[in-house]
């Protein structure tokens, strides 16, 4: 097999608080790197935790599931992120604390990054100016193949900074409700065909390569650099739900894992949805079990 090339992951590691159950790791970049080491991609996570004892369980945890912590920054004045969800019906909301460590990554720590590699962040990350500014400074560098997750948490999000951020993306994923937001669109679109043809017009005024657009248990599309749609050649399969939490994720971690081995667009569709449902049939956005990531790599033809 050939060897993988680097996966630079920015952004929030957080502890998520759920009502009735103790917190759980989380946060979008930090379940991607979580899944993609499971996957064998060593991803190089960055980030900020606080000098406190959660985020000592987070460097702790990390280093249990293999992961490289040197580029974890470990900030003395600010805490490590903590985020409150509630559940209803399985789907969550979230009530993120401002002003955490990944808030205020610095860009003097940041490392020296070349050469052939794909780097991945969402948006949250980027909501205050200390970590925006260094997650711009890793932007478009030669190279580099960046996949942005959209997550748009009000009010932690601003189109006039996001939207830039966007702008000659390698690959972009974001949810319907997501891009009628910034294409500045009403919602429902009265036909699915609308929603393709939003998607395809987003990704071409953006100068976005590839554009992933979600929708729930209906799946997944991409409009690709041609401009061509791809679905799966497979539905989703029902799961029985029990949290919806993290279940974007394990998408993106398998959008990123096709993008690594070079699988065609179907394929990584495919299986993003499959592990994806795997996720939400389960409590939390994580699963610390080795095996449940064999059975998926055996499946997938990687081991």
């Amino acid at each position: 097999m050939n060897e993988l090339l680097p996966v630079y992951v920015f952004g929030e590691v957080l502890y998520d608080c759920f009502p009735e159950r103790d917190p759980m790791l989380g946060g979008a970049p930090f379940n991607v790197a979580w899944h993609l080491q499971a996957f064998g991609a060593s991803p190089r996570m960055i980030s900020a935790v606080g000098d406190d004892a959660p985020g000592q369980h987070v460097l702790q945890q990390m280093q249990q599931w293999g992961m490289d912590t040197a580029l974890i920054q470990q900030d003395k004045h600010h805490a490590t992120g903590m985020v409150q969800v509630t559940l209803a019906q399985g789907e969550p909301s979230y009530d993120i604390v401002l002003n955490a460590a990944y808030d205020h990554i610095c860009q003097a720590q940041l490392p020296p990054v070349s050469g052939e590699h794909f780097f991945y962040h969402g948006s949250l990350a980027a909501r205050c100016p200390a970590s925006r500014e260094a997650l711009e400074s890793l932007h478009a560098l030669a190279g580099q193949k960046t996949l942005i997750d959209v997550n748009l948490r009000p009010p932690w999000w601003d189109a006039q900074w996001l939207l830039p951020m966007l702008h000659g993306a390698y690959c972009v994923k974001l949810n319907q409700q997501e891009l009628a937001q910034l294409a500045g669109v009403q919602l429902p679109f009265a036909e699915r065909s609308e929603l393709e043809q939003a998607a395809g017009y987003f990704r071409l005024s953006h100068n976005i390569t590839h554009l992933v657009v979600t929708l729930g248990a209906d799946g997944a599309f991409l409009v690709d650099e041609t401009g061509e749609l791809v679905m799966p050649a497979l539905p989703p399969q029902a799961t029985q739900v029990v949290d919806t939490v993290g279940a974007g994720d394990a998408f993106t971690a398998i959008l990123l894992l096709g993008m690594l081995h070079q699988w065609d667009w179907h394929t990584t569709l495919e299986r993003a949805q499959q592990f994806a449902g795997f996720i939400v049939g389960q409590a939390g956005a994580l699963s610390d079990n080795p095996a449940i990531y064999r059975d998926f790599k055996c499946l997938w033809g990687l081991i």
